[in-house]
This record gives structure tokens, sequence and C-alpha cells, in this order.
């Protein structure tokens, strides 16, 4: 199906929003989603993006965290790492991804080729590459749908722990995974910020614009890495006169 209108050119509003946004480095917390082996290690990797979109995604995320952690931010990983007997019993997380896969359809030709359970507890797939850890990290492994919230403590963490009002968004699919937890976030009277350095998708560049430019125009505010530092050390700036 052919695009039935012309799409707009909405980067004004994404540039006037990004001025507009304000947040609280104090209260901030920055979350990957499903930043897996399994999506980027192009050597064992069953559904991998693009090898470039890979060491995109590695690097600025790398740089991006090592920010973070320097300005006292907290890091959770929210990822899949499934128990065997889910393996076993054959759960799948999304029915339209049961159909294709039984249908041995999909939008990602790498992932074809190397059909089989992903992310099983205990396999190098379910694992985050070293680079983008520290033993400060959160981790939240029971992520099992599209929505990082659903069914995990993600939610208590970012509330409860950390009384969160800004949540930096970064992982994989754009078009899926990151998509469906910024909706959340933003359900949940959170700021959600997409770090669009830091995300890719596996069925495509097309996918990861088009995920990208919705959520800029509607859900999310979408920077990169270098928008959202200056963001948190034009805010630090203020904290001392905000004291008093």
């Amino acid at each position: 199906m052919q695009c039935p209108v012309e799409i707009k050119d909405r980067s004004e509003y994404k540039r006037r929003m990004n001025e507009l946004l304000k947040l609280d480095p104090r209260r901030t917390v920055v979350l990957t989603i499903d930043m897996q082996n399994d999506y980027l290690d192009m050597a064992i990797g069953t559904a991998p993006v693009a090898p470039e979109e890979s060491k995109r995604v590695i690097h600025h995320t790398k740089r991006l965290l090592d920010f973070a952690r320097a300005q006292g931010l907290p890091v959770i990983h929210a990822y899949v790492k499934r128990r065997p007997i889910e393996v076993e019993r054959g759960f799948r997380t999304s029915v339209l991804g049961s159909v294709s896969q039984e249908a041995r359809l999909s939008q990602n030709a790498q992932a074809e080729a190397r059909r089989g359970p992903d992310r099983v507890d205990g396999t190098p797939t379910a694992e985050i590459p070293a680079e983008l850890v520290a033993p400060g990290d959160i981790h939240v492994t029971t992520k099992r749908v599209m929505d990082a919230f659903h069914g995990t403590d993600l939610d208590t963490l970012l509330a409860r722990v950390f009384k969160a009002e800004t949540v930096i968004l970064t992982g994989i699919n754009t078009d899926t995974c990151v998509y469906a937890t910024t909706f959340a976030t933003g359900n949940r009277g959170y700021q959600p910020v997409v770090i669009s350095d830091c995300v890719a998708s596996m069925r495509g560049l097309d996918h990861h614009w088009m995920a990208l430019e919705l959520m800029s125009r509607s859900i999310a505010w979408v920077m990169t890495v270098d928008e959202f530092k200056s963001k948190v050390q034009a805010a630090r700036l203020l904290e001392p006169a905000a004291a008093h």
C-alpha cells in the first residue's frame, strides 16, 4: 500500500518542543529496552539489526550510559530472559509474531535464516553487551511483551524507589518494544524522552524512522545524546539557585 498523503515536515515542532523540555536530573532515570546480543551481536543474534546500526547503537548508548552514571542518574535495563519451560511450552509474546513465524514470513532476512528460540536464560543471546553494563545498574528481566511495564516491577522502581519524573528511553526495536514502552511511560504520567542515537529496528531504517517520527509528533520528546547531555548540564546550573 502506498502512502495516500504527503508526509508533512514537523521538524520545527520537534525543535520547539525539545527547547521547551525541562527536566530535573534528580528525578530522571535512563532505561534500556531489550539491548541484547540477540539484536546487536552479528555472530550469534537470531534477529540482528544491520551491522552498521548495531555499531551506532552500542557506541552512542555507551556514551549516554557513561554520562548518566557520572551524573548520578539511575540506569535500568529491562529485557527478556526466557525460562526453558517457556520455550518448551511454546509461549509466544505476540499473536502476530506467532502467525508470521509459523508462515515463515519475516521482515528481517537474517532473522529468517537463523530461526530458533531467542534470549533463553543462560544463553549468550540473552545477555547485554558487556560495555553497556556497570555494577550499579538495575536489571528487570521479567519483560515478556512489547511494553516493558506489563507484568514487571518497572513502575515500582520508577515511581516509588526513584520518584522519577522523566524517563530516558533507548533500545531495540524502535517500532515495537521502544514504541510500546514509550506509550506506557506517557500513560503513567512520566515525561518520555527517546534518544534517537540509541534505538534501532531489526526491520530496517524505514521502520526505525517511522516510529521516531510518530513518537516525536505525538507522544514523546526525541533527541540525540548530545542534546540530552546539554539539557542535564543546563539543569545542573540551576540547582544551586533552586535550592534557595
